[in-house]
């Protein structure tokens, strides 16, 4: 059976025109009415002009990094397999992170989580793990992005920030039915908070509660990744408007979605479909080398100003519901090994084969 065609890279040509746009400090208007006064507005514009360099100052430690898991941890068909027969719900996590590098969560974004749920988290992984944070669905797929400031404050308020160091790419995956509006997503993006304190502002300012906890956590610098889901977004100024606000475009091998390859941040966020459906088996010994040769590359300065990139590579299974599979973590650990990331706990046991 011929196999599902991976995703390339895209075009080289319009990658490099539109990096050099990008290095040339280009920044097209954000429209005003987008803020509430004309000093917010061109705040917003010198923030988004000076994002990449101020990101990775801050994270300077933490630069050229794989992170690898996949999307949620707890899945039935995964009972027995990967996690040992009889293991508590409560104990998933923990077993989990003591394999994997990250996780993507999704219940984030069927409804608002609670502070001590996200605390909780904090608690059951070890200190290098890192949680990438699913948009609540009222943002991205009620008010699909509009007027949504009071959604996404609650969103922030609800927890994700208690996650401390363990918060990864806030990920903001967009609805099938949502077009391409340039005006909309610059100023979706530009409002977004870089930064625990520009968050805990903008939930003040929003209606939101910053409670004695969140008041607590120290800043950092927050990362944010897009998925689009229509075929109007593959064009080349959707890519400046991600590069202007240093947001990941989200790369995907979807065979039903518009694939969008290209690196925009100074980070780089992948969602492979691992579905039994198009991957009977898993993966091959061959396309866990594919994947592992493209993260090498992005970890050793692959992208468009030849800067090492963190890299967050998810196995996801989006057929769960109806034909699941076990395999995305087993992949994941084998990426994990091709890549030449370490369990992040001492002595935890991963499977010694793919079959």
């Amino acid at each position: 059976m011929r196999r599902p065609r991976r995703p390339g890279p895209s075009a080289s040509t319009r990658r490099s025109r539109s990096s050099a746009r990008a290095r040339s400090g280009e920044v097209r208007a954000i429209p005003d009415e987008k803020f509430e006064s004309r000093e917010q507005r061109d705040a917003a514009v010198t923030r988004a002009q000076t994002l990449t360099d101020g990101y990775r100052e801050g994270m300077a430690e933490a630069r050229g990094r794989a992170f690898i898991g996949t999307s949620a941890w707890q899945k039935d068909a995964w009972n027995g397999t990967f996690y040992p027969s009889g293991l508590a719900k409560t104990k998933e996590l923990a077993y989990f992170a003591a394999r994997l590098s990250t996780v993507e969560v999704n219940s984030t974004y069927h409804g608002l989580q609670s502070p001590s749920t996200f605390l909780k988290w904090h608690d059951a992984v070890p200190e290098h793990f890192v949680f990438a944070v699913k948009a609540h669905g009222a943002i991205t797929h009620e008010r699909r992005l509009r007027g949504a400031e009071h959604e996404v404050a609650a969103f922030l308020a609800s927890g994700p920030l208690l996650l401390r160091e363990k918060l990864g790419p806030f990920l903001w995956q967009l609805p099938p039915t949502l077009a391409f509006d340039p005006e909309l997503i610059d100023g979706f993006l530009a409002a977004l908070p870089r930064s625990v304190d520009e968050a805990r502002s903008f939930i003040a300012r929003h209606g939101g509660q910053v409670d004695d906890e969140l008041a607590k956590v120290p800043d950092r610098p927050l990362r944010h990744s897009m998925e689009v889901r229509h075929g109007s977004f593959v064009n080349e100024r959707y890519l400046e408007l991600l590069r202007r606000h240093g947001v990941a475009a989200v790369i995907t091998n979807s065979t039903e979605r518009p694939v969008i390859d290209a690196v925009t941040a100074d980070f780089v966020y992948v969602r492979f479909e691992d579905t039994r459906r198009r991957f009977p088996e898993g993966q091959t010994p061959e396309d866990l080398e594919h994947h592992a040769a493209r993260v090498r590359a992005w970890l050793a300065g692959a992208g468009p100003d030849g800067a090492g990139r963190d890299v967050f590579f998810y196995f996801d299974d989006p057929d769960y519901k109806t034909t699941p599979t076990d395999r995305p973590p087993f992949d994941a650990i084998a990426l994990q090994r091709l890549v030449g990331a370490a369990p992040l706990v001492a002595g935890a046991t991963l499977q010694t084969s793919l079959w």
